[in-house]
């Protein structure tokens, strides 16, 4: 079966059932009295202007000077360009249905950035601060049923916004970013209602409390409630109604018996019908889906129903490829399948809160979300253009704070998802972030409150629950303002890294030129989150990020490097080269949601079924295969999973064992006679069929040896006044030039090929650019030969190379020839920089006619999908069969890209210009790696896991690069490094063989 296809037809599935579900779903949910239609969407076209004229909100017959433009999306990233405090209009005209008559009548509003101001047919409503909050404008006063109305919207992207949005996306972000409605309302409704639910202290019973307030007081009107489990029968209630005596608030509990709870692995959900009664007739009615769940802080633990948690999860940014900063029910569907197949529990909403739909997707999923308000970058890390930057104890922005702070929580209070308010990202603390803490606690005593950074907040004021610390290292030590981690845990209350294992993406250099950074990265966050699950009070963290931050802006669009896309030179490097912009490539998914190389990685480092064991000595026959598991669930038995074997092209299913969450215990495996050279996937699965992980199972046998054979093949030397040719099988020679004493040619009788090596490959870490971006030194130009002498010994040719580079690194090459072609380099090096090393080993430079690799390895992990750019075994292309083309929608796996849109420009992909992500990638621990002609093998490195090998494409060249020291020097943020420094001398060698088949052509 092809898994890619088939998970592409499940998405696809998927979004065209909720899309079209969208507005049965509102009609089943929602219910006014007379209405036909209570919730009207008014996305599509709307008309625009950035130039608008006097008194614009009286004109209703629009000039050719209106553009087009679709809502909800950017401005920018619909080519109408627009800049900072300068405001522009957009105009819609709609239908008010005859049945709205008698009714409220609002416009609801899900996320206009940043200012707005609205008129109704000429009328001034209100004004809204805040870019990422629902609220409404009533329009009852403005509007006819029956008639249209001319909605008027003035937007400004403004330069002081609290949420630091347009300076966080490297461009201005302004516009209508999500949906807007039109609603009606009887005169009189529950505008408030939340839902809470309390355990017992057993956490079997719990209270069921239904609180709130009408929009007015009155009299002969009631609520009624009704309660439904997930496959929609009625649970009965004690009470079940509630009557008005000219009073607003009202409150119902109930003892629900052994209800069924809510957590991300057992997401179980109920609905609530919530009915308000006047005169015994139902004029307003709406549908609340809820879960039974409970979160409290105890000690330095957090505790879901009385059961601690660990989060496991990634920081999640709206991004929408083609519309900027704006999510839709399509991506919203796409992230939450994505976070749950990588094996997340938990999704920080940084730095701004989510829409209502993608909260309920996490409900109905099962996902953890620390839900965060927009205010970022208060008194840190600003630029320039965004100013003031301390805004935290002016209280002139206090009112900004609270309002979009407390539209936040009424409107997400009720989603068991959220188990975290965030009252802000990496801000300096003030007054204003103390109120905002004061009233998320008055409001709401079921959730803890998360600030950062927590290190400014003075001790003697309370303003956070839970630590929240960013970037700590691979060991777990961060001193962050004062506060301070060790091992990941944190004695005084649950620490959380709601920001760690940063993905590469400012070090470009890197990044573009080694992709495999990107798999070396999981090393990071395996010992990251395996050390968090054991530490006391470490609560988990967030990867930065889930999706790169990355935005294709139209290329005809002006104002880049002027007034967008400017970088700022106390901040980043210049990562971007033209009208993508962003801070960077930093997700685990790109913007289309295609998986890279860090997805997998995410699904294994974060897998809450681990094997301890995948290895095992030579087993006695008829002995059963005993596998040690650690479950990493917080809520599951691993009796609640489907395990399957694949053994000898059988797959067969096995008793999952009983191990409860936290602890570990033993699998048995059902294979009696294992033969030593088949390996075993172990498959765990979800009940719905979902791959959780899998893993390979392999024996070795003690005291193996390979029988050494001694040739029986003759070499010769021929030589030249300029060369010295070694003749191996089939006249395959092998061309020494004199003069630099490198292999300058491969020939056969029916052709040959250009060589340049070997050439001593040593690179190191250069100074220090920004955050962490470092150049690289490269310590291999100006050779200079200074001896050459050669051999012949039996039957292999032994030839001897000293030189120099600089005048500064001697080199020694002591190269061993067999007639098979085969050739043991052993090199030594003089003058090794004590510095970093990213790369050390020998390089080749040939002709560009090699189209493939092939490798065979040893793995991190013990399995990986098979288009996985570190995957044991692979042969792959070095150059994509299809080509990008901007802003359309790739037709192809991230692997296969040749270039990125955001470091090298907008200019669509072009044919056998650049390598492949998956071509040009280190393949680290080696057994043999090979370059291809024509798919038939032309030169190999042979390794015992202890070599890695990469490709670079240079010019009309094709470098080889061997190496037997391999380092990330750059990836930084607290990141996995192998920080390798070596004494001045070194030295090590290299197996490489060229096919020496004289059916095997050059040209």
């Amino acid at each position: 079966m092809n898994f890619k296809r088939m998970n592409k037809t499940i998405f696809i599935i998927a979004s065209i059932l909720l899309l079209a579900g969208c507005k049965q779903n509102i009609a089943d949910n929602y219910y006014v009295e007379g209405v036909s239609e209570p919730i009207i969407s008014l996305n599509g076209t709307w008309k625009i202007s950035t130039n608008p004229p006097i008194e614009f909100w009286k004109l209703n017959n629009l000039t050719d000077e209106w553009q087009n433009i679709e809502v909800p999306g950017e401005c920018m990233m619909q080519n109408i360009p627009i800049k900072h405090d300068e405001p522009f209009v957009y105009k819609k005209t709609i239908d008010i249905p005859t049945d709205y008559k008698n009714k409220t009548i609002l416009l609801q509003f899900d996320g206009v950035y940043s200012y707005a101001r609205v008129w109704v047919n000429g009328k001034y409503v209100r004004d809204h601060s805040g870019g990422f909050t629902r609220w409404t404008c009533d329009i009852t006063p403005f509007v006819v049923s029956g008639n249209s109305a001319v909605i008027t919207v003035e937007v400004t992207d403004k330069a002081d916004e609290i949420s630091y949005g347009s300076g966080y996306a490297k461009h201005q972000i302004g516009g209508i970013l999500r949906d807007v409605s039109l609603m009606a309302l009887p005169d009189n409704y529950p505008e408030e209602v939340i839902i809470k639910t309390d355990f017992d202290d057993h956490f079997q019973d719990a209270v069921l409390s239904i609180s709130g307030k009408t929009k007015k007081p009155s009299g002969n009107t009631k609520l009624n409630v009704a309660l439904y489990n997930n496959k929609n029968k009625t649970i009965e209630l004690n009470i079940n109604s509630v009557s008005f005596n000219n009073n607003q608030e009202f409150q119902i509990k109930n003892n629900i018996v052994k209800p069924l709870k809510w957590d991300a692995e057992h997401p179980n959900l109920y609905c609530l019908k919530v009915s308000f009664v006047e005169n015994d007739k139902l004029i307003w009615q709406k549908r609340y889906k809820f879960g039974f769940r409970e979160v409290a802080v105890q000690g330095n633990k957090l505790l879901v129903n009385g059961k601690e948690v660990k989060l496991r999860g990634a920081n999640r940014h709206d991004v929408h490829p083609l519309l900027g900063r704006v999510s839709t029910p399509e991506y919203e569907l796409k992230d939450v399948l994505l976070t749950k197949e990588a094996n997340m529990n938990f999704i920080r909403t940084s730095h701004y809160p989510p829409t209502e739909n993608f909260l309920s997707l996490c409900d109905e999923y099962g996902i953890y979300v620390e839900d965060e308000t927009a205010v970022c970058f208060v008194g840190s890390n600003r630029t320039e253009e965004y100013f003031p930057g301390f805004s935290e104890s002016d209280t002139t922005f206090t009112k900004r704070y609270l309002s979009q702070l407390r539209e936040m929580v009424t409107n997400h209070i009720n989603h068991p998802s959220v188990i975290i308010w965030s009252i802000g990202n990496e801000n300096s603390f003030g007054v204003n972030f103390k109120k905002s803490y004061d009233w998320v606690k008055k409001y709401d005593d079921t959730r803890p409150v998360i600030f950062s950074y927590p290190g400014n907040v003075p001790d003697s004021i309370r303003s956070y629950d839970i630590l929240s610390m960013h970037y700590p290292n691979v060991s777990g030590n961060k001193e962050q303002y004062g506060k301070e981690t060790i091992c990941f845990g944190y004695d005084k209350m649950p620490v959380i890294f709601d920001e760690w294992a940063h993905v590469a993406c400012y070090n470009n250099f890197t990044v573009m030129e080694d992709p495999n950074i990107r798999d070396f990265w999981g090393i990071s966050l395996d010992r990251m989150w395996s050390k968090t699950f054991e530490a006391d009070g470490g609560l988990g963290g967030a990867i930065w990020c889930m999706i790169d931050e990355t935005f294709m802006l139209p290329e005809s669009l002006p104002g880049f490097n002027e007034w967008w896309g400017k970088i700022n030179k106390n901040t980043n490097p210049a990562t971007y080269s033209g009208n993508t912009v962003g801070y960077g490539e930093w997700g685990i998914v790109d913007v289309w949601r295609r998986k890279k190389p860090e997805f997998w990685n995410t699904k294994k480092a974060y897998s809450p079924v681990k094997l301890l064991q995948t290895q095992f000595e030579q087993l006695p026959e008829n002995k059963p295969i005993i596998v040690p598991v650690y479950n990493r669930f917080d809520h599951a038995n691993i009796n609640e999973l489907d395990i399957t074997i694949e053994y000898k092209g059988k797959t067969t299913t096995v008793d999952p064992p009983s191990i409860v969450p936290h602890s570990k215990g033993e699998l048995l495996l059902p294979i009696k006679e294992w033969d030593v050279e088949e390996p075993i996937l172990l498959g765990f699965y979800n009940k719905k069929k979902q791959l959780i992980d899998k893993y390979q199972i392999t024996q070795t046998v003690k005291n193996k040896h390979a029988n050494i054979k001694k040739t029986t093949k003759s070499i010769d030397i021929e030589e030249t006044e300029t060369d010295i040719a070694i003749v191996c099988e089939n006249e395959t020679k092998i061309v020494f030039d004199k003069n630099t004493g490198m292999i300058k040619e491969f020939q056969k009788p029916s052709g040959s090929i250009s060589v340049l090596g070997p050439v001593i490959n040593l690179r190191a870490k250069g100074k220090a650019i920004k955050k962490s971006y470092h150049s690289i030194n490269d310590y291999d130009n100006n050779w200079l030969l200074d001896g050459l002498n050669y051999e012949k010994v039996d039957d292999f040719v032994n030839i001897n190379i000293k030189g120099s580079y600089d005048n500064t690194i001697s080199a020694e090459f002591k190269i061993k020839v067999m007639p098979d072609g085969e050739m043991g380099i052993k090199y030594k090096v003089d003058g090794v920089p004590q510095k970093d090393i990213r790369e050390i080993g020998i390089k080749f430079s040939f002709d560009d006619i090699i189209d493939s690799i092939s490798w065979r390895r040893k793995p991190y992990w013990s399995y990986y999908p098979d288009n996985h750019l570190s995957a044991e075994i692979g042969t792959v292309s070095l150059y994509p069969d299809k080509l990008n083309i901007y802003r359309k929608k790739p037709d192809k796996d991230w692997n296969e890209d040749a270039k990125s849109f955001y470091y090298n420009g907008v200019k669509n992909e072009t044919s056998r210009t650049q390598l492949t992500n998956i071509s040009k990638s280190t393949k680290e621990n080696i057994l043999s790696y090979c370059l291809m002609i024509d798919m038939q093998p032309f030169l190999s490195v042979i390794g015992n896991g202890d070599v890695s090998c990469r490709i670079a494409k240079r010019k009309n060249t094709i470098q080889l690069f061997a190496n037997n020291e391999t380092d990330y020097i750059n990836i930084g943020w607290g990141n996995f490094q192998r920080n390798i420094k070596l004494n001045t001398n070194y030295s090590n060698h290299i197996v490489v063989k060229i096919n020496t088949d004289s059916n095997n052509l050059y040209k």
